[in-house]
């Protein structure tokens, strides 16, 4: 199975960049190639993409660091991608990023995904500059 990971250090604290990435509701602010809108369908989080609309769903665990984010065409059908927050001090705070190409994933939506995670690992160093 392939897969891609990407990283970067920010300088502030572990907590502040866990609370920020862990809402959903931030994940336009910084997956700007991926959801280009954020919606709410029967209580359900619904992400526009450039692929079309996807089903979302965050797990998380702040102790661990864990962000574990669910998308997919089904509830049903979603398949995970994989966030780490690693506190290196109190201001200093390492983010990786990583896919994985899961069955059924077509080869050029894969290249376009491996793209889109360093822009996306990128906009989150950004947004802690």
């Amino acid at each position: 199975m392939e897969s891609v990971t990407e990283t970067c250090v920010v300088p502030v604290s572990s907590d502040k960049v866990f609370k920020f990435l862990s809402e959903i509701e931030n994940l336009p602010k910084w997956s700007t190639q991926f959801v280009k809108d954020l919606i709410v369908v029967n209580g359900k989080h619904k992400a526009v993409t450039p692929i079309g609309e996807v089903f979302l769903r965050f797990e998380t665990n702040s102790k661990a660091g864990l962000i574990d984010i669910y998308a997919g065409p089904t509830e049903q059908g979603m398949t995970p991608a994989y966030l780490r927050v690693i506190p290196f001090s109190t201001t200093s705070t390492g983010v990786t990023f990583t896919f994985f190409k899961w069955d059924g994933t077509d080869d050029t939506v894969w290249q376009i995904f491996c793209k889109w995670i360093k822009i996306e690992v990128e906009n989150i160093k950004k947004h802690f500059s």
